[in-house]
């Protein structure tokens, strides 16, 4: 999960002045040992994005109907509608070119938006 926030942190980052903005919410139970674990992420790696936990807890909201088996769904939306679902689902790859190609199309999403 690290490299992929990183990439989102930086692509956010560089696309500030076309109103790119970017969060990310961990399933996972609303505690104060896991809001802690964030924040001391978010320092560690040097992350501005906003980092926070579902309300609902680990089952996340249930309009959103979420696959409980997938370990990573990232939402790719502009004016609440979702314009790309990804999903990823095996550990994260070793080979740089493996990953490069695993977060392109989140990457390839988000340059849409920019375009419309």
């Amino acid at each position: 999960m690290t490299r992929l926030v990183k990439e989102v942190d930086k692509f956010v980052e560089d696309h500030k002045s076309d109103r790119m903005a970017g969060y990310v919410v961990l399933l996972a139970k609303n505690d104060e040992e896991n809001h802690k674990k964030l924040a001391d992420f978010a320092d560690a790696q040097g992350i501005s994005l906003p980092l926070t936990i579902a309300l609902e807890g680990a089952d996340g909201p249930g309009a959103y109907k979420l696959n409980p088996d997938v370990p990573i769904t990232v939402l790719v939306s502009k004016r609440n509608k979702v314009e790309a679902n990804v999903v990823l689902t095996a550990p994260e790859p070793k080979d740089p070119e493996a990953q490069k190609a695993e977060v392109a199309p989140i990457i390839a999403a988000a340059e849409k938006l920019i375009a419309k």
